[in-house]
């Protein structure tokens, strides 16, 4: 029922299709290798936990100035960190969406500029005859009940995103 006539591209385009689909997936690791917590950070987080653990040994009753003195300052470290977790989220949130356009333009123009080049080559051959719909699958290559290159890209680009639309949601 089907030929393969072009092997390479129908390897090829089946690639760039999956890479374009999964973009998104793929800019979450890349993301969090820009974005993690800076030095300065996890040391203020280190410090604010053993500050809570010395806070844990006084009692607040008996000595409620060095409990009071040590409550202020987890507060001010508290604050301090609660700043910079949300000013380091608005910046991973631009740079995912940065990285996400610029690796989204990439793969389009990949497949945009392959589809041009290879516009003439029939990626797979239907046995049988599709009358009515026969010319606008081989169009324009010459090949008689072939499926040219821009229709296999709309077929494989497609049905990825739909099968991978369970496991990526």
């Amino acid at each position: 029922m089907l030929e393969v006539v072009n092997g390479f591209l129908l390897v090829y385009f089946l690639v760039l299709c999956t890479i374009s689909a999964l973009v998104p997936t793929i800019v979450k690791p890349i993301v969090a290798c820009f974005s993690g917590a800076s030095h300065e950070e996890r040391s203020a987080w280190a410090e604010l936990l053993k500050l809570k653990e010395v806070q844990k040994g006084i009692s607040m009753k008996d000595e409620f100035a060095a409990y009071s003195k040590l409550q202020r300052k987890i507060n001010k470290l508290e604050s301090e960190l609660k700043e910079n977790r949300s000013s380091r989220m608005s910046k991973s949130l631009a740079i995912i969406g940065s990285v996400h356009i610029v690796l989204q333009v990439v793969v389009a123009v990949f497949i945009l500029i392959s589809v041009i080049w290879f516009r003439r080559e029939p990626i797979v051959a239907l046995k049988g005859d599709l009358f009515p719909l026969s010319t606008v699958l081989r169009y324009p290559s010459d090949m008689p009940n072939a499926i040219s290159t821009h229709v296999w890209v709309l077929i494989t680009n497609l049905s990825l995103r739909t099968l991978l639309k369970p496991i990526l949601s």
